[in-house]
């Protein structure tokens, strides 16, 4: 991070929050001040609290202290409730910041569907109106920042952003924050909606290729064929590419230690059918495919690796052999 001093917050520690804030941690510089943190529970903030992190009671602390404040939440309902809900929300501590410290950006980098990032973003800059202008004119922004890549992207700084709000809002966040998480940031458009929609569309091709994958699998053991040598041929075919090389080894071990989890997957698709469905547009495949996420999720899978989406196949195909 570069520029002048900046106070950085960050809501949301779970797997994916608890690694984009360590990474701001590790980039703060001697002219930034600091990063503060909050969690629903709170002891989650404790390893970021060791790092350095100054760890707020709520939402609105963070907001009300912070110029610069990233969210990063489980699903639109967290994100709702966290940005806008009651006296602790974000939105009220923007409401209520200190006429000397000028606007904040509030960067929300959660999945969501587009009513629900643009609800927030309308918040945000309502609440945004009320407190002091800065030396350009502006009154702090919202930009919607979704990211591509799971918590080991997170750690190592490679995460991609899809962006979508104002400049001002976008360079903020590049300036204080986006460069220290990622390797690639995109403004796709002018609302956050736009972030919103594309990030849903990675979502999809990601859910179908490895739901694809699993199909595979399953009828490979079907069909009794050793699945390494499957998979050696699937890396050396046009098919290749570094999705399928890492989840089709999970699904050879049968071992799924959570990257990016069942359920999380199964809610972008989830959100992404609701769009096709508003759009008119036929969406059959991702339909199936979601259908069999719901079923790893049933079987208690929710919290694994979303290449666990595996066992959902294979129980069809047993089924399928043992009615023969």
């Amino acid at each position: 991070m570069s520029g002048g001093a900046s106070r950085v917050g960050f809501l949301g520690l779970g797997i994916m929050g608890s690694q984009m804030a360590s990474r701001l941690l590790a980039a703060q510089g001697p002219a930034s001040i600091g990063v503060t943190v909050w969690n629903r529970s709170g002891g989650k903030a404790e390893p970021l609290r060791a790092l350095g992190a100054r760890v707020a009671a709520t939402p609105a602390e963070v907001t009300a202290t912070c110029d610069v404040v990233f969210a990063m939440l489980a699903d639109p309902e967290a994100a709702r409730a966290v940005a806008m809900v009651g006296p602790d929300s974000a939105v009220a501590g923007i409401s209520s910041r200190a006429s000397t410290l000028g606007p904040a950006t509030y960067v929300d980098c959660s999945t969501v569907d587009a009513a629900t990032g643009q609800a927030v973003g309308a918040a945000v800059l309502r609440a945004a109106m009320a407190t002091s202008a800065g030396a350009d004119g502006t009154r702090g922004g919202f930009l919607a920042a979704p990211v591509s890549g799971g918590w080991r992207d997170a750690r190592d700084g490679k995460l991609l952003f899809l962006c979508g709000g104002s400049q001002s809002a976008y360079d903020a966040a590049s300036q204080h924050g986006l460069d220290a998480m990622g390797t690639r940031r995109w403004l796709v458009g002018p609302s956050p909606g736009d972030a919103a929609r594309a990030k849903l569309m990675l979502q999809v091709m990601m859910g179908n290729i490895v739901g694809s994958l699993a199909e595979m699998m399953a009828l490979t053991k079907a069909a009794g064929l050793d699945e390494g040598t499957i998979l050696e041929v699937l890396g050396e075919s046009a098919m290749a590419n570094p999705l399928t090389a890492a989840k089709g080894e999970l699904m050879r071990r049968g071992e799924y230690p959570p990257n990016f989890q069942v359920y999380l997957q199964q809610k972008d698709l989830r959100l992404a059918l609701q769009l096709a469905d508003e759009l008119g547009v036929p969406a059959p495949l991702t339909a199936a495919t979601n259908g069999q996420y719901i079923r790893a999720r049933q079987m208690g899978l929710g919290e694994a690796d979303f290449a666990a989406v595996r066992a959902a196949y294979d129980v069809d195909a047993h089924q399928e052999k043992v009615g023969v």
